[in-house]
């Protein structure tokens, strides 16, 4: 398991590439974007940017696993830019400049998993050549919204509110997506946020808030919980809420003895109630 993890984090550094200069010289190539993670099935988006200042653009390639599937060759009359046809996916230009271009691969299969890499030659005389790229896994499950796990009606001020969030349990072999916790839109302290793993297996984060901290910001905040991997993100909500009770008060208040008189008074009581509250496996 370890050793599957460290792999899969090591994908991740891998989300682009840009190259260095040598030698003085300015870079050909900009940026190489590939995503990380792609779903079988679906589609991924593959970018190459280039700086030709000097000198002009003589072909651009990219290339899967050392094998061309797009070439763009500006001097070419009659088609500036050929597909290669593949078995594990299509390939569709989407945008094209003086500077930048962007290809689609679409109907992805497992097959497609591997190393992207764009290359730019300059044109003549000096047919100076750079490439870069970077590594792309096709996973056979899409990306789902994590699973938020607990159960209780009402919470008390004094109560902690547990919220547990934990990723969807994938039937294949897959890299783990990582788990925030957000209020309101904005990442949680991590004082009020605790790892945790079941007997089962499932690994999780639990939100532990303290119910005075809602009360005081009306009795009622969004918690959210977002699932990432690489670029993909999926999100589940819950809203807290915390029974908080307003003094009441009277306008025009007279009392004489025993006696209470009111005359045009107004009485105003609030009461919010709330939901959430959940049994977790810890």
């Amino acid at each position: 398991m370890l050793k599957r993890d460290q792999y899969f984090r090591t994908l991740t550094q891998r989300h682009y590439f840009s190259p260095r200069s040598t030698a003085g010289a300015r870079n050909l190539l900009g940026r190489v974007e590939v995503p990380q993670y792609a779903f079988e099935g679906e589609k991924a988006t593959l970018k190459c940017i280039f700086n030709l200042r000097a000198t002009r653009l003589y072909s651009l390639k990219w290339y899967h696993n050392n094998t061309e599937f797009y070439r763009y060759v500006p001097t070419e009359r009659k088609k500036h830019f050929t597909l290669q046809p593949s078995s594990v996916f299509t390939v569709t230009e989407v945008f094209r400049s003086e500077r930048e271009v962007v290809v689609s691969l679409g109907r992805l299969r497992r097959g497609a998993s591997g190393h992207y890499r764009c290359e730019v030659i300059a044109e003549h005389p000096s047919f100076r050549t750079e490439a870069a790229g970077a590594y792309m896994m096709v996973l056979a499950e899409t990306l789902g919204p994590p699973v938020l796990v607990g159960g209780r009606e009402i919470y008390e001020p004094t109560e902690v509110i547990k919220v547990g969030c934990q990723a969807r349990v994938s039937s294949q072999p897959a890299p783990r997506p990582s788990l925030q916790w957000l209020i309101e839109g904005n990442k949680v302290d991590d004082r009020w946020v605790r790892p945790y793993a079941t007997p089962h297996g499932h690994h999780g984060i639990a939100l532990h808030v303290p119910g005075r901290l809602v009360a005081e910001e009306g009795g009622s905040m969004r918690a959210e919980c977002q699932a990432t991997l690489g670029t993909h993100r999926h999100s589940a909500y819950k809203v807290l809420r915390v029974r908080v009770r307003l003094i009441s008060y009277l306008d025009d208040y007279y009392s004489t003895g025993t006696t209470l008189h009111t005359p045009g008074s107004r009485v105003t009581a609030v009461v919010a109630a709330a939901v959430v509250v959940l049994k977790f496996p810890y």
